[in-house]
């Protein structure tokens, strides 16, 4: 009995090590649900707790970050409409030509509206906020979704730009009837991918492939896919890509013959400088006749343009002639009473770029000369001495002409007319297949329970921002800025442009400032789920960890106990041994 007293202890004392053990070697009081069932349950609530704040601290960084994305995007913004401003500025001083400068001007403030679109389709993550749900090729966002790869987009005019067209004729030029004029051609997309064009009212070409009836209704010629053919033309399209309402416009051109028109004299403008001359004087006879010689290039229409305000120097003495320059190039020539003896000037009156030039022969003839060497006759200038001039000096003479032109030759063909609003190559995804998100509010779990789910909805007073929406898109065209509705064309536009952005700046600091307000809810946010979970962790510590020291009591009782329970277990085994001696 006292053996079996003594390993009872020892197993009570072995199992009270075993336990004291775990929690000293696991740091944690509460190992499992027995060694404190209440305490287990409460820290494990706030363990649930701790971990929801840290992921919270997660979130709220995360909704940081992308606050800052988008703020970043707008603050390029801001400083594109702040160069649009000064454009607009510039184009509103009066010292600009609406042909010429402002043009220039325009050109800038255009590719200033691409790019404000293309930033508000900035996106985190695969999240657009600030786009207004409209890409800036045109694409519009469904059901919460940009979906390149499934979408119908809006139907657009076809261009070389849409890389819809795959070919038109063969190089152009395969007509058999060229004589329709301009027409444009609308497609409809049926369910069973087949597109039909109608052409414009008032066409007067046909159809041989890819038409309509007249009731709308597909033709019978309408079986293939792929483009349509008429009077004789075949446009080859990339069918998978259109959508039904697609126009296409195309000049259907008739052969022309090239056309030169020569120019006239229309008269000289005489200045005597400071020769005088008696009553019997006899001005200097110059004279220029323009050749009949057919023009056949741009360079002799070009070259005749040349002569008019032809400056004829002429010096002279009493009695006869002494000098004569043409545009300041001189002339030698045996004075006398007609200059029949002219030597060729050593200079060209002109040369252009590509070689050629403008010289005068021997006979008075002036002359076309090409790269290559070839002559053509432009006039004839006939000059006679002055007579009874009193002293010396220069007299000057301009010849003034009319305006030569020429219209080269056209082939029969066909041309394809560019949309006016063409989209470029840059804000044009195609080829994209990813979707993107679209929202216009921001939803962040900053908590560890379900009432922590905080919805930022952003919104904002609209006053100074003009007709502009309250909202997050800060696209050209949500602010009023596409070229379709703005323009810096004339003077009064320009000043209607400045008032304009000015509307735009004010609603993207709204827009900024509704960032930079939720980033500071956030950053406090952050602070304060940083405390709370630190307090919770220190509670839970003070549940589920180890008191190290007294529990380190615990261990060196039990080990103490369980060394002394052993050794009376031993004494104990060791008592039978007397009854042994009394049998023996």
């Amino acid at each position: 009995m006292n053996a079996l007293n003594a390993y009872n202890k020892l197993n009570a004392n072995v199992a009270g090590l075993k336990k004291s053990s775990e929690k000293l070697s696991s740091g944690y009081r509460i190992n499992r649900a027995g060694d404190d069932a209440a305490g287990l349950a409460i820290s494990e609530k706030m363990r649930s707790q701790i971990r929801g704040l840290n992921q919270a601290v997660r979130n709220s960084q995360d909704g940081i970050n992308m606050i800052q994305t988008y703020e970043g995007a707008a603050q390029e913004s801001h400083s594109i409409l702040q160069r649009m401003k000064e454009l607009a500025s510039e184009a509103a001083n009066g010292t600009y030509q609406n042909e010429v400068d402002r043009d220039a001007i325009q050109l800038e403030f255009d590719q200033l509206n691409d790019e404000l679109n293309q930033i508000a389709d900035t996106d985190f993550n695969g999240v657009v906020m600030l786009n207004g749900g409209q890409m800036a090729d045109g694409l519009k966002a469904a059901n919460g979704k940009f979906d390149y790869a499934n979408s119908t987009r809006a139907a657009i005019q076809i261009g070389t730009s849409s890389n819809m067209i795959v070919g038109i004729g063969t190089d152009g030029n395969n007509t058999t009837d060229t004589t329709a004029g301009t027409v444009t051609f609308t497609a409809t997309k049926y369910d069973d991918g087949t597109v039909c064009w109608q052409a414009s009212e008032g066409a007067k070409g046909t159809f041989t492939k890819g038409g309509v009836k007249a009731d709308g209704a597909p033709s019978t010629a309408n079986a293939a896919t792929g483009g349509f053919t008429y009077n004789g033309v075949t446009v080859n399209i990339d069918t998978d890509k259109v959508v039904s309402g697609d126009t296409i416009t195309i000049n259907f051109s008739a052969p022309k013959t090239a056309e030169g028109q020569t120019s006239d004299v229309t008269g000289t403008s005489t200045d005597w400088g400071n020769v005088t001359t008696s009553a019997t004087v006899t001005a200097p006879t110059i004279s220029v006749t323009i050749s009949d010689e057919a023009i056949t290039s741009q360079d002799i229409a070009d070259a005749l343009n040349y002569l008019n305000k032809l400056t004829i120097e002429s010096g002279v003495t009493k009695g006869s002639l002494n000098s004569m320059k043409v545009n300041g190039v001189t002339l030698s020539f045996t004075a006398g009473a007609t200059v029949n003896a002219l030597k060729e000037a050593s200079d060209d009156l002109v040369t252009f770029e590509d070689g050629s030039g403008i010289y005068i022969d021997t006979d008075l003839h002036i002359q076309y000369r090409d790269k290559d060497g070839n002559k053509t006759a432009l006039a004839d200038l006939k000059m006679m001495e002055a007579t009874n001039v009193n002293n010396s000096g220069t007299i000057t003479t301009e010849v003034y002409t009319t305006k030569a032109s020429f219209t080269p030759a056209a082939d029969k063909g066909v041309k394809l007319l560019e949309p006016n609003g063409k989209v470029s190559q840059s804000n044009s995804n195609y080829k994209a297949v990813g979707p993107l998100t679209y929202t216009d509010q921001l939803v962040l779990q900053t908590g560890a329970r379900t009432k922590d789910s905080v919805n930022f909805t952003f919104a904002y007073d609209t006053d100074g921002m003009g007709g502009l929406k309250a909202n997050l898109d800060i696209s050209a065209r949500a602010n009023g800025l596409n070229t379709a509705n703005l323009s810096l064309s004339t003077q009064e536009d320009a000043n209607a442009a400045i008032d304009q952005i000015d509307c735009a700046i004010n609603k993207v600091s709204m827009v900024r400032a509704t960032f930079g307000a939720t980033q500071n809810r956030l950053e406090h946010k952050i602070t304060n789920l940083t405390t709370t979970s630190e307090n919770i962790q220190e509670a839970e510590s003070a549940i589920r960890d180890t008191d190290m020291a007294s529990e380190m009591m615990n261990y060196t009782k039990f080990n103490i106990l369980q060394q002394a329970a052993q050794s009376m277990l031993a004494q104990a085994n060791q008592q039978p041994q007397s009854i042994l001696q009394l049998l023996g």
